[in-house]
């Protein structure tokens, strides 16, 4: 008759303890479907199992203070509670059973244990307050370990599964998008730069020359070192040449081959403005026509700095006199005001600093 070998077994759940079996003994529990042996290190280690399961470590250490749930890491000596408070304390596993002086930690699978009281359907993550803790709320140093299936089943997951995709390239995002991107230290040559790739780009104490961005490549960029109004031109290299500072109003005239490009004063739209109708005291600019009709004094000040050319026409169609103040220049080579009576009229042109504003 053939002998019947019979390891050791157990009936309930729960794994065996270092006083069941000796060094490189194996035992069954029928009841977890779950195959165990003992170690050198007097460790209950799990070979084997069915159902829900995957890979975990029986350990046995006196009074270790775990309940199932637990994330906990090895420091070395002893198993103790995780926290995600530094890179050093993340942790190795989930408790998901315990017993005094045995607990078992699972590194990754599915899992069954009974009223955890987590949220199906969630994404738990090691806590950074409580050690041990897990929590729903993802913190600053991020370890996603558990996803919750059902009310009794977990799965266990060192690390969240991402979008990140690798390719023969290296490794993208995604949605193959780059949201936020800092270039150090280098050049940007041909292509690199595809059609429409950037919207916008700041551009530091790098030369960008002929060539190296794409048609509509950049659409706003800011080039380091210039200030409002000026003008800073570059030659073939890159390197600034020439600076040309403008003032509001003027336009950016060539001076000919070779020769950087300057700032000029627009040309006149005409001789004359409009004629303008006033009936109070004015400040008159170059080339005002002006009608001052009030029964009372006016006073007409004739422009600040005027420039040699320079014209103002005045018509007094009012019963009031009208000065025409001299704002700091000559009339007729005198520092007088001038003035008008009912009916006059008078054309004003500055000449010089001299005869300042001469009636013509």
């Amino acid at each position: 008759m053939a002998m019947v070998i019979k390891p050791k077994r157990k009936f309930t759940a729960g794994a065996p303890s270092t006083s069941d079996i000796v060094e490189g003994e194996i035992a069954i529990n029928t009841a977890d479907k779950k195959l165990y042996v003992r170690d050198n290190a007097n460790n209950i280690i799990e070979i084997g199992g069915g159902g829900a399961g995957g890979s975990t470590t029986e350990v046995t250490q006196n009074s270790h203070g775990f309940v199932a749930k637990d994330a906990i890491r090895h420091n070395g000596s002893a198993w103790v509670k995780a926290q995600a408070n530094a890179a050093s304390t993340l942790a190795l596993g989930i408790v998901t059973e315990a017993a005094t002086n045995t607990f078992t930690v699972a590194q990754s699978g599915r899992f069954e244990i009974s009223s955890h009281g987590l949220t199906v359907g969630q994404w738990y993550y090691l806590s950074a307050a409580a050690a041990g803790g897990l929590v729903s709320t993802e913190p600053a140093i991020s370890q996603p370990i558990v996803y919750v299936e059902s009310s009794s089943v977990i799965f266990v997951y060192p690390y969240r599964p991402t979008n990140l995709l690798i390719n023969s390239d290296g490794l993208t995002p995604g949605d193959n998008t780059v949201t936020s991107a800092k270039i150090v230290n280098g050049t940007i040559v041909a292509d690199d730069l595809a059609t429409n790739a950037i919207t916008t780009i700041k551009i530091t104490d790098l030369n960008v020359t002929t060539g190296k961005l794409a048609d509509n490549a950049v659409t706003l960029a800011k080039m380091a070192g210039g200030t409002d109004g000026n003008l800073i031109s570059y030659d073939a290299n890159g390197d600034p040449v020439a600076v040309a500072t403008g003032n509001a109003g003027q336009l950016l005239t060539s001076a000919g081959a070779g020769a950087p490009p300057t700032f000029t004063d627009a040309p006149a739209a005409g001789a004359y403005n409009n004629w303008s109708v006033k009936t109070g005291n004015y400040t008159a600019v170059a080339r005002d026509q002006l009608i001052v009709n009030s029964g009372s004094a006016v006073t007409i000040t004739l422009p600040s700095g005027p420039s040699a050319g320079n014209s103002v026409t005045v018509h007094n169609a009012g019963a009031g006199v009208v000065t025409l103040g001299r704002n700091s220049s000559n009339i007729n080579s005198t520092a007088d005001d001038g003035e008008l009576t009912t009916g006059l009229s008078t054309q004003l042109v500055y000449v010089d600093g001299t005869i300042g504003w001469k009636e013509v």
